[in-house]
């Protein structure tokens, strides 16, 4: 799922950002050669140019800590939810194979969706794979 080209854009994204994003009082962006993505109730979540999701204090109990998770519905989630804040992401989420199956959240659109909760299913774009279904 992860291109030479997909690198290439998060690199670039990474190089671009502004010094008060590069702040380590404000973010571990230096630190983890990662592009920040966003923030849930305690944890920051990043994404490095390798394609692979790094969450800083994931755990409440343990706010420094840092977990890399390498799987496809991470992936997407950060893509998506990147996506508003770098909209060059957009190109980098994969596009709906012929044999793909909707995913359950479609059938709650008051909950999943733009500027509310991403599936852990699907990531948020809406379907699975055939193999995943």
């Amino acid at each position: 799922m992860w291109s030479s080209r997909a690198e290439q854009v998060v690199s670039r994204l990474i190089a671009e950002l502004p010094p008060e994003l590069l702040d380590p009082a404000r973010t571990h962006a230096t630190r983890l050669s990662a592009l920040p993505i966003g923030v849930s109730m305690w944890a920051d979540y990043y994404l490095r140019p390798n394609g692979d999701v790094v969450i800083v204090g994931e755990d409440d109990d343990r706010p420094d800590e840092v977990t890399v998770y390498t799987d496809r519905v991470r992936l997407l989630s950060v893509l998506v939810g990147g996506a508003e804040r770098y909209p060059e992401l957009r190109q980098l989420v994969p596009s709906r194979p012929l044999d793909a199956r909707e995913c359950v959240c479609l059938q709650h659109q008051e909950f999943f969706g733009p500027g509310n909760v991403i599936c852990q299913k699907c990531g948020g774009v809406g379907w699975l794979p055939a193999e995943h279904a």
